[in-house]
């Protein structure tokens, strides 16, 4: 049975709006899909969001819950209703953390967007799709509001960090995150905060992890709490045999990262004024490549789950 709720939508640096939900049941496995409005500058008109969310069986007490942002390709699974999908980190989350009694939903921020993974320039702010869905949940009696906690891959990475901002940290439901591969080319100054964040990355990724390195060391120096795990031999994708082949990525400012600071300016970490137009210098013409074997991708997945184990 679908039912129908309007409550208020908390929308990130914006007003407050009523927000009409729909969401479907498949009780017998334990999911349900939720469809909500998340409005976006980028895509007029076009403000519905959906995602899934994976109950455990065990229902006698309330759970922990993951949510996951996708990165730029979905190429993991359909979602059972309403065409959403996700990546194949959100797929294989949802059976890990399950099976450690988590509760995971996973977003669909391209939904009838129409974006290809080569369309960066053109990418939803999802991690306002991210705080509505927790804001949601934390009002459900199934789950621990005081245990959401947060994690995407790649693009859904970049989201992550995001929390380092000042802008939005007054707006953070989330305990802990984990950013699966992010870039760290163009980031937020990091300001003090609670919220506990730990970086992975694979050591011959295309984006390359001195950026990362330098932003955690950023992070590390105004006493957040952060972790840095880079895992040996693999790429992007924590695929083994892994190569650099074309297409589109933020990877171009790796030794002298794009700092975004809260009043709205940009400065290279040597100091160099920017504005937002200095992003494109940061734009390159590669991709990962080789194999898709993403052999090490479970043992990322492992170690995010232990991460906010700790946090439980």
């Amino acid at each position: 049975m679908n039912k129908i709720l309007t409550l208020l939508s908390i929308l990130f640096l914006s007003t407050n709006a009523l927000s009409e939900i729909e969401i479907k049941n498949f009780k017998k496995k334990n999911i349900e899909v939720i469809k909500f409005q998340v409005a976006d500058r980028k895509f007029p008109g076009k403000s519905d969001v959906v995602a899934q969310i994976h109950f455990p069986k065990e229902k006698s007490k309330k759970v922990p819950l993951i949510i996951h942002q996708h990165g730029s390709s979905r190429d993991g699974m359909k979602f059972k209703k309403w065409g959403g999908k996700t990546d194949e980190w959100g797929k294989r989350l949802i059976k890990a953390g399950l099976d450690r009694g988590y509760a995971v939903a996973v977003v669909d921020a391209f939904y009838k967007r129409k974006l290809q993974p080569q369309n960066k320039g053109k990418f939803p702010n999802a991690v306002r799709i991210s705080i509505n869905l927790a804001r949601i949940y934390s009002q459900d009696k199934r789950i621990e509001k005081s245990q959401i906690f947060y994690t995407g891959f790649s693009y859904g990475a970049s989201q992550v960090l995001k929390f380092q901002d000042a802008r939005i940290q007054s707006q953070n439901p989330f305990k802990a995150g984990v950013a699966g591969e992010p870039g760290c080319n163009i980031v937020s100054n990091p300001t003090k905060t609670n919220f506990a964040t730990m970086i992975i990355k694979g050591e011959e990724s295309h984006y390359y992890p001195i950026a990362c390195e330098n932003y955690y060391k950023m992070i590390k120096e105004v006493g957040n709490k952060i972790e840095y795990i880079s895992i040996p031999k693999v790429n992007h994708f924590f695929s083994l045999n892994g190569k650099i082949s074309k297409g589109v990525a933020v990877n171009g400012c790796s030794k002298n990262i794009l700092i975004r600071y809260a009043d709205g300016s940009f400065k290279f970490q040597d100091g160099t004024p920017s504005d937002r137009r200095g992003r494109l210098k940061c734009f390159t013409k590669e991709a990962a490549g080789g194999e898709k074997n993403r052999a090490k991708l479970n043992h990322a997945i492992a170690l995010s789950l232990n991460f906010f184990d700790k946090y439980r």
